[in-house]
């Protein structure tokens, strides 16, 4: 009796989970979209340089920066940087017997920061008695100096592609006009601007004046000093303005484009409507396309700041310091138009005497070229955490405007 009921239970067992099977619908096969793998296939392979480069040239150069911002690191003095990263985890010594913390005057990982905020050199030359100021300081404030031309060039910029994207004729041919200067090579601008600005160019033939605009010139000579006023904040002033014009004009042309794409974008019947409502052309401008176009105007905004705070090649260019005229001083880059990024070329790439609480001389190194690659790191690294506050406040803007 007990086998046929253990029997009977365990077949209703079976029948209820070949019955529970049966009643799960079976899966269907997945079908593979040949072309939308192709397609994928096809945009991962566009995407690849890019994404490799960002690892290599950004993600881990931003490590090794870092690393090499708390060592002694020169390529004159220890070679290849990998097999001295290699040391910074191990402890080993160099041929020299130190590690990659420590030179002549000891292990102080913190060197460098330290030497960044205390370093100061003569803004003009020493023989004029002016006090010296911080080189870091100088040129952050050139640099935040230069952002002027930002609301300028936004304020320029919009003007005109409200202008060009009305229906007139020639609005295209205008549109190319006025973007060619972000095309043309940096190099061939500033030598134009060069000119116009000379004592004998056209800028000095419309005002009908002789301005020195490009001092101190083989003679010397600059605004504020037979005032007793530090050059810095005259000669220095005029020199800086030059270059927000040049790049104010320069960079016209690729925020046009922008606008005038925001433009397109801008709800007309919203505009019909408030036209019908009695609002005039001033009125539709603020209340109407100017919220349409915020995401443009912030999207220029924090591009325009990361990029102005990069600021390099202009100043160098206008004022090489290879030369006597607006040349370095101190043997500092010139202070009063060179950006917060020349200190980290010049002490990570071209420095030519060695950092002042640095004694290395190591095989007489110290009367060669010696570059601190490592004192360069430490600039860029600062740079790196200014301009990431300042995207993080431009963020922190957005949202509390938009919340």
């Amino acid at each position: 009796m007990t086998e046929n009921t253990t029997t009977a239970a365990e077949r209703e067992t079976a029948a209820e989970q070949t019955a529970a099977e049966a009643a799960v619908a079976v899966r269907p096969k997945r079908h593979i979209n040949q072309q939308k793998l192709q397609d994928n296939l096809w945009g991962w392979a566009f995407c690849l340089p890019l994404i490799v480069g960002t690892v290599l040239f950004i993600y881990i150069a931003l490590v090794m920066a870092l690393l090499l911002s708390f060592t002694t690191y020169s390529s004159s003095i220890h070679g290849d940087v990998w097999a001295f990263l290699g040391r910074m985890f191990t402890g080993e010594e160099d041929r020299f017997g130190f590690t990659v913390f420590e030179d002549l005057n000891g292990a102080d990982p913190f060197r460098w920061y330290r030497f960044v905020f205390t370093d100061t050199a003569f803004a003009s030359r020493p023989s004029e008695s002016f006090s010296k100021i911080s080189t870091m300081g100088a040129t952050l404030f050139n640099t935040v100096f230069y952002l002027v031309g930002i609301p300028i060039g936004m304020v320029l910029s919009m003007f005109l592609a409200v202008c060009m994207s009305r229906d007139i004729k020639g609005g295209n041919f205008f549109r190319v006009i006025y973007y060619l200067p972000c095309v043309a090579s940096t190099v061939s601008i500033v030598y134009t601007f060069r000119n116009l600005f000379n004592n004998s160019g056209v800028i000095n033939t419309l005002l009908n004046a002789q301005i020195n605009w490009f001092a101190p010139e083989a003679d010397g000579s600059m605004y504020g000093v037979a005032q007793g006023v530090d050059p810095f904040w005259v000669q220095g002033t005029v020199n800086k303005c030059i270059v927000i014009i040049m790049n104010v004009w320069k960079g016209l042309g690729g925020t046009i484009i922008l606008y005038i794409a925001g433009l397109s974008g801008v709800n007309a019947s919203t505009k019909e409507a408030a036209q019908i409502d009695g609002a005039n052309g001033w009125q539709i401008f603020w209340k109407v396309t100017m919220p349409d176009l915020y995401p443009v105007i912030f999207y220029n905004i924090v591009t325009s700041v990361i990029g102005g705070m990069q600021i390099y090649a202009e100043p160098e260019l206008f004022w090489p310091t290879a030369t006597g005229i607006g040349g370095s001083y101190d043997g500092k880059p010139n202070l009063f138009t060179s950006g917060y990024v020349s200190l980290i070329w010049f002490w990570g790439l071209s420095a030519t005497t060695a950092p002042g609480n640095a004694t290395v001389d190591f095989d007489k190194l110290a009367s060669a070229q010696t570059s601190y690659q490592s004192l360069g790191a430490a600039y860029g690294m600062i740079l790196a955490v200014i301009i990431f506050v300042l995207t993080l406040f431009q963020f922190w803007l957005d949202k509390r405007n938009n919340s």
